[in-house]
């Protein structure tokens, strides 16, 4: 019969604990000039207001004040065309626009530098409300700068904010309609717009961008630097905008005094820029560099300069000067595939400008494509998260982050998978004991993973890990207790290994097996219900089938007893007594029909033949 055990204990399938995924991370920025991404994300910011830009709600109206003003004013101007205007005011004030439109038309024929019938007319066609609104910001243009009297100036100022919030949005719409499919038409038609209204800075802005973007560097500074000294929206952007684009003319002019400070000597940079042009010398980028180079010229105590005591723009803009072409340099290594290469790059220039968000944000794709220091890359990439116009640094600081969640959390789910493989292919009471310490190292280390898990994914799978945890303790009780069971059938079963060879092993082996039965139960009640009873049910199953083919065998053994005595008793040389020979065929007559009748449903067949024929041979003895 079959021996040892064949499917000893194993854990119950579970679903794996998985690691954790990170973010993935494609560096695809190649370089801070102010043209092609910032444009684009400019524009769709842009378009989105415009979008949203509320329904013109309001209409202007003249003011009574201003209109008195107006008609003293109006007293210079001679006889000749005096109807003209008077009728053009009249109609004007009272709301026949078209009609005062052409009076005050016909009227400016002769005097096209009238003031008042200037502001009338684009007023006339501001309330008729049609395509002539852009053509009344033209006439306001000239206006907005002419000396004239209170009342009347700002009645124009007025009139031009109105026109500006309504056509801005339009413009700023029909550029974003268009930029993609026709760039060059779409700047013209914004260039002309730009120039009716000067005050608009993020028109200045986005005009600069697509202008830079075309290829025009020293065009687009133009507009910037325009439109920063007359915005009176967006001033400060469009004033960034405008050092950025200056940066490229100031680096060749500051390269001496650049050198002079990466040499660790601010004090000559700070005479070479006195040796600067005039024009460059005295820009605010590189005033910002030379006050900077005076504070490094005391302050410059460690292997870092100090940080500059500038606002986070103008440091950059500093920085930009000093390490720009390190940035670029870098930039174009990675996106070649040459992060080692970059990374030596960025290590010797990061320590010169430690606040540069570019060359942070740069450094810090470069560590996590090679898989370094996730601590130094977080770090860099918070550096790099402030400035807003990296539309990457989010993206990146995201990845690093799980990335450092990974670090300390997928060693964690590994080692728990390995010591689960560790007892995939059956349990022992030392392999238990092995996971059972394995176990225990890992759920004294879960408050250091938990505290790396910063995101929902990262705490999803720590749950999941110590969940896990806890259910395989639980196993591993009930393991031990049916590996201990497990070991005691095969103490019971090794002697047989060779087959049973006689009623009296066999009846020894019954009631070992019977008594193993009654600890199973035991251990079985004990361990209470659910998925723990599995292996329980297993070992129940197993010792139930040798118990069975048990007696089979102590039956089988049985037959052949009777047989072998009914041989001994009816062959040579026969007893003297046939009075006992006739008892004893007797009861093995009457042991075979019990045996015959008890185990039908246990003996082989040739063993219930054999038992047959025994019965029927004995009956014809005894003459039955």
């Amino acid at each position: 019969m079959t021996g040892t055990s064949q499917g000893r204990h194993s854990f119950r399938d579970i679903d794996p604990v998985q690691s954790l995924r990170t973010p993935s991370f494609e560096f695809s920025e190649i370089g801070r000039q102010a043209d092609l991404a910032e444009h684009d994300r400019r524009l769709d910011e842009l378009a989105r207001r415009a979008n949203t830009a509320p329904v013109a709600d309001r209409l202007l109206d003249l003011s009574p004040v201003a209109a008195g003003a107006l008609e003293e004013m109006s007293l210079v101007i001679g006889d000749d065309g005096e109807d003209l205007l008077e009728d053009g005011r009249a109609n004007a004030h009272a709301g026949e626009y078209g009609t005062a439109l052409e009076l005050l038309t016909e009227y400016l024929r002769g005097r096209p530098e009238h003031q008042e019938a200037r502001y009338l007319r684009a007023f006339c066609m501001y309330r008729l409300d049609g395509q002539d609104q852009v053509e009344a910001l033209r006439i306001l243009l000239p206006l907005r700068d002419e000396p004239m009297e209170e009342g009347l100036r700002e009645q124009v100022r007025e009139l031009r904010r109105e026109l500006r919030r309504r056509l801005t949005p339009l413009e700023v719409g029909a550029y974003a309609r268009t930029a993609r499919s026709d760039p060059e038409g779409a700047l013209e038609r914004a260039e002309a717009f730009l120039e009716l209204v000067p005050e608009e800075g993020s028109l200045s802005y986005l005009v600069a961008l697509g202008q830079a973007k075309a290829g025009e560097l020293e065009r687009a500074l133009d507009t910037a630097t325009r439109g920063a000294a007359e915005a009176d929206v967006d001033k400060e952007q469009v004033s960034a905008l405008a050092r950025k684009l200056l940066l490229p003319y100031l680096r060749p002019a500051a390269a001496a005094a650049v050198a002079a400070f990466r040499a660790h000597n601010p004090r000559l940079a700070r005479a070479e820029l006195s040796r600067m042009e005039p024009r460059w010398r005295h820009s605010a980028v590189i005033e910002d560099f030379d006050a900077y180079l005076a504070q490094c010229v005391t302050g410059w105590e460690r292997a870092s300069p100090p940080a500059p005591r500038l606002p986070d723009d103008r440091a950059d803009d500093v920085y930009s000067l000093i390490a720009e072409a390190d940035g670029q340099r870098a930039a174009a290594l990675m996106q070649a595939g040459l992060a080692d290469a970059a990374e030596q790059v960025l290590a010797r220039a990061l320590p010169l400008v430690p606040g540069f968000r570019w060359l942070n944000f740069l450094y810090a794709a470069c560590l996590l494509r090679l898989g370094r220091d996730p601590e130094r890359a977080a770090a860099c990439a918070e550096i790099a998260v402030r400035d807003t116009t990296i539309a990457q640094a989010g993206e990146l600081l995201e990845a690093i982050r799980g990335w450092q969640e990974a670090a300390v959390i997928n060693p964690a789910v590994e080692e728990y998978l390995s010591a689960m493989q560790s007892v995939s292919g059956g349990v022992s009471p030392d392999r238990l004991t092995m996971l059972n310490t394995r176990l225990t190292v890992l759920k004294r280390g879960l408050p250091a993973v938990w505290a790396a898990a910063r995101s929902e994914s990262g705490r999803q799978v720590v749950g999941e890990l110590e969940k896990a945890i806890g259910q395989r303790f639980a196993e591993i009780a009930d393991a031990m207790v049916v590996a201990e069971l497990y070991d005691r059938y095969d103490a019971i079963m090794a002697p047989v290994q060779g087959g049973v060879t006689g009623t009296a092993v066999a009846d020894q082996l019954a009631r070992s097996l019977d008594d193993l039965a009654v600890r199973i139960k035991d251990k079985r009640r004990a361990a209470g219900k659910g998925a723990g009873q599995e292996p329980f049910e297993r070992l129940t199953e197993l010792v139930t089938a040798r118990r069975a083919e048990l007696d089979r065998v102590r039956a089988g053994l049985q037959v052949s007893d009777l047989v072998k005595r009914f041989n001994e008793l009816v062959g040579p040389p026969r007893p003297p007594d046939p009075y006992t020979v006739r008892t004893k065929l007797a009861g093995i007559h009457e042991e075979a029909r019990r045996l015959r009748k008890s185990h039908k449903k246990t003996l082989y067949s040739r063993e219930i033949a054999l038992l047959d024929e025994l019965i029927a041979t004995i009956s014809k003895v005894l003459g039955r």
